[in-house]
């Protein structure tokens, strides 16, 4: 019996002091980018001057396109001109079509409308949300004479959440670029 007391205060002891915790599986962790606010320069062509965030290089350029790269994030920006030469429902259809081809991935679509009669510019930004190809979508347009697309997308297999912080960023441009937006006049 001499040994069965101290078996059992120190087997009292152990059960006593040891506290059950849960475990939880780690959750996945994804690259955070330290993005900076933008500083922003001008970039024009024959048909439009807009602000351009000074972190881009123009990777494709053509008389009517041009693709705005931004390596810390692997996103390119495509933004394309079109005279108005048809009617504009036809452009903005063709806008609701590569919209609905992002349907199947995409969570959710919230369209921002857009309008300064000022400047004779209205449009819609698309953000697209879930792990659809594109991240966001807009349009710019006079109603008379120019259109202007744009389509975000992200040079990586999509992943809403870890993209979520770079579209963010990539977003507030296309806001800029959307109020600071100017057409130029075409003989």
């Amino acid at each position: 019996m001499r040994g069965f007391c101290p078996f059992v205060l120190c087997l009292t002891t152990v059960l006593l002091s040891c506290e059950r915790h849960p475990s939880f599986p780690k959750p996945y962790a994804y690259f955070a980018h330290n993005l900076e606010a933008a500083a922003f320069s001008s970039y024009e062509n024959d048909f439009i001057r807009l602000p351009l965030n000074e972190r881009v290089t123009i990777k494709n350029s053509t008389k009517k396109s041009v693709e705005l790269y931004y390596p810390k994030l692997k996103a390119s920006l495509f933004l394309n001109y079109t005279p108005l030469e048809m009617p504009l429902e036809d452009l903005i259809l063709g806008i609701d079509r590569k919209l609905s081809e992002h349907q199947k991935k995409a969570s959710l679509i919230v369209a921002f409308p857009y309008e300064n009669l000022d400047k004779k510019k209205s449009g819609v930004l698309y953000e697209i949300k879930g792990n659809a190809a594109s991240a966001a979508q807009f349009y710019m347009s006079d109603g008379q004479r120019h259109f202007l697309s744009g389509a975000l997308y992200f040079n990586v297999k999509p992943n809403y959440d870890s993209i979520y912080p770079s579209a963010q960023y990539i977003l507030r441009d296309i806001r800029e670029i959307m109020d600071q937006l100017e057409w130029k006049n075409i003989k």
